[in-house]
């Protein structure tokens, strides 16, 4: 079918154009609001600036398709393939991609609020400077994809694919991120505040500068994570593995740090000014010149801790082992 076909059956009012072959077809700037293109083949086919709002696209080819800067807002592309495409501007608010392939696309700079992508396929995707804020993501495949300066506020991405991802000064706060796999996810200087990462595999991140104040890290997997100058006041890390992590000098006032394995960290002049360590392992942790005022350490395990100058007012340490630990004055506890 020609773009000429194609327009002028859609002036006369046709809308379902289901299975047409329009491969490397020339449409850019046509309005096409509501058309039925569901398993059309649209392959190579230049889009850019069309309107395809409300259009269903559900099993469409789209691959190496020009889309930039096309209105597709409150599109269904269910199960589209859009892999290589570019879509770079793209209006794609409120779109259904759910299950549809978009690795290797363009996003850069798209807008994709409220946008519907679970169990998507976004492997090696462009989407820096993307909006996707409020949008569902949840069990998505993005690993590799580069999220950088991405608004990705209230965002769904539980159970998400994020593995080595960058995400470099992205907008984060209050995202659900729960169980998601960040292994060696590049999050500097990103926004991380208010967000639920619990039971999430953040190993090997790398956190330079992110604000994680008040996010929840329960169960999470900080092994070998890089926390240099990261926010962590009153950030949730009850039961986290944070065990020969680097946290010294950090602020963690009013952290909740429950359960967690701290043991061999580097908590040497960290503020743990109220915070709650209830239950957690600080075996041979160093707390040298650690801030311990009003701290919570009941039933904490301390033995071979090393508190040589630590600042203590006022701690809670009923139930805790205490065996070995090198006290404030520097004399081993027996």
């Amino acid at each position: 079918m020609t773009r000429d076909e194609l327009l002028v059956q859609y002036a006369d009012g046709v809308r379902d154009f289901s299975r047409a072959s329009l491969s490397k077809v020339d449409l850019k700037g046509a309005n096409l609001t509501g058309a039925y293109l569901g398993g059309a083949g649209l392959s190579k086919a230049d889009l850019r600036g069309a309107n395809l709002s409300r259009a269903n696209l559900s099993g469409a080819s789209l691959s190496g398709a020009n889309l930039s800067g096309a209105n597709l807002s409150g599109a269904n592309l269910i199960g589209a393939h859009l892999n290589w495409a570019d879509l770079s501007g793209a209006n794609l608010t409120g779109a259904l991609l759910n299950q549809a392939d978009i690795s290797g696309a363009n996003l850069s700079h798209t807008v994709l609020e409220g946008a519907q992508l679970s169990r998507s396929y976004l492997i090696g995707a462009n989407l820096s400077g993307a909006n996707l804020k409020q949008a569902t993501l949840a069990q998505c495949s993005l690993n590799k994809a580069d999220l950088s300066d991405a608004t990705l506020v209230e965002t769904n991405l539980t159970g998400a694919k994020l593995k080595q991802c960058k995400l470099t000064r992205a907008d984060l706060s209050r995202a659900d991120l729960t169980g998601a796999s960040l292994k060696q996810a590049n999050f500097q200087e990103a926004y991380l505040n208010w967000a639920d990462l619990s039971q999430a595999d953040l190993s090997e991140t790398d956190l330079t500068r992110a604000n994680l104040s008040k996010a929840n890290l329960t169960g999470v997997d900080l092994r070998q994570a890089c926390l240099d100058a990261t926010q962590l006041s009153g950030t949730n890390l009850s039961n986290t593995d944070l065990s020969g992590v680097d946290l010294s000098g950090k602020l963690l006032t009013g952290a909740i740090l429950k359960g967690a394995d701290l043991s061999v960290a580097n908590l040497s002049g960290a503020y743990l000014i109220q915070a709650n360590c209830a239950g957690a392992n600080l075996t041979a942790a160093n707390l040298t010149g650690a801030h311990l005022m009003h701290t919570n350490l009941s039933e904490a395990n301390l033995s071979g801790a090393n508190l040589t100058k630590a600042n203590i007012v006022q701690p809670n340490l009923r139930g805790a082992k205490l065996s070995g630990v090198i006290q404030p004055n520097g004399k081993v506890r027996k």
